[in-house]
């Protein structure tokens, strides 16, 4: 994982002509991974698969290859955040649901409050 800086000045245009779709699914995977328990699992999900499955470049064009392959990689990396956020919150259903370990130590901590 590196991180390489956001250009700061350039003029952002689609590089496709029917982009509306494109870009509403972009906006959403974008919203759903930057915050938490906006999306549903399903829709984390598909919105994944959709940014990994889209080939090629959408604003950057072919001629600066290095913002080309960063814009691929960050796209990859949406994808995978909203997988990791999925992955997440079903292990926090778990642990709040269906842990053994962390409900011994709830019923422990009941069984036995700290005196003040």
């Amino acid at each position: 994982f590196s991180v390489l800086p956001k250009p700061t000045s350039r003029q952002l245009k689609p590089l496709r002509s029917s982009v509306h779709g494109d870009m509403e699914t972009f906006e959403r995977a974008v919203e759903c991974a930057e915050k938490f328990d906006v999306c549903d699992l399903d829709a984390m999900e598909e919105l994944a698969n959709e940014l990994e499955e889209f080939n090629g470049n959408y604003f950057e064009a072919s001629t600066n290859k290095v913002l080309s392959e960063k814009e691929i990689k960050d796209r990859k990396d949406v994808a995978e955040i909203l997988r990791l956020q999925s992955e997440l919150r079903l292990r926090m259903d778990y642990l709040e649901g269906a842990n053994l370990f962390a409900q011994d130590v709830h019923d422990m901590e009941e069984s036995y409050p700290e005196q003040e």
